[in-house]
């Protein structure tokens, strides 16, 4: 079968010999937290009370979402984040919000090797939202044609934060999630999830 004729994820995953395991595979409490900036944390509450009832998808992926992902890659500046990009395999297109790729030498900001991958959850459906993480991260996989280079997941709905990592055949959920009411840990775990993937890159010579 092709990649694009699957509709479920579960038979898609199946398909693929990929197993979703949940498991604390980062242990929050040895994360050091990180203090937002004073800009950020007035950001917040200015565009928390003054969401719309119809600000949904879009609101939450640009003003909520992309502002804690800009402070961590400002904090990890080896890493590239892309906003939209679209993956391809075979005849399937898939746009992840935001993907972290290595930074190129040469300066171009070339898309190599996805290393994270985050959806908004689309209706502030969580589930909704690892389903098409799942799929971009089997493309991404695919794309980076070596299964030692783990893969980072990001599922939000703007407030709450899910987290995951694919690792080989298997995708860890973890099942604590992440909330921007307690900002200083989300950057934190952010920050630590950006270096990973910096370290990633650097230990298996990702750089181009």
């Amino acid at each position: 079968m092709k990649f694009a004729d699957f509709q479920d994820s579960t038979e898609l995953l199946a398909y693929f010999g990929f197993r979703v395991i949940a498991e604390e595979f980062i242990n929050f409490a040895t994360i050091p937290s990180i203090k937002i900036p004073i800009h950020l944390k007035q950001d917040l509450t200015f565009l928390l009370a003054n969401r719309g009832d119809k600000d949904l998808e879009n609101y939450a992926c640009e003003a909520l979402i992309f502002p804690f992902l800009k402070e961590a890659w400002k904090r990890n500046p080896q890493a590239k984040l892309f906003s939209h990009p679209q993956i391809k395999y075979e005849e399937l297109i898939l746009v992840p919000d935001y993907v972290v790729t290595p930074k190129d030498k040469v300066g171009l900001n070339k898309f190599t090797y996805p290393l994270l991958i985050t959806v908004e959850a689309k209706n502030d459906d969580y589930a909704l939202g690892w389903a098409d993480v799942y799929k971009q991260l089997m493309v991404a996989n695919l794309l980076n044609s070596n299964e030692k280079i783990p893969i980072y997941a990001l599922v939000s709905i703007g407030e709450g934060w899910q987290i995951g990592k694919l690792d080989g055949k298997l995708i860890y959920k973890h099942p604590k999630p992440l909330s921007i009411n307690n900002p200083n840990q989300l950057l934190g775990v952010l920050n630590f999830v950006f270096a990973d993937c910096v370290q990633t890159a650097e230990k298996l010579g990702l750089y181009a």
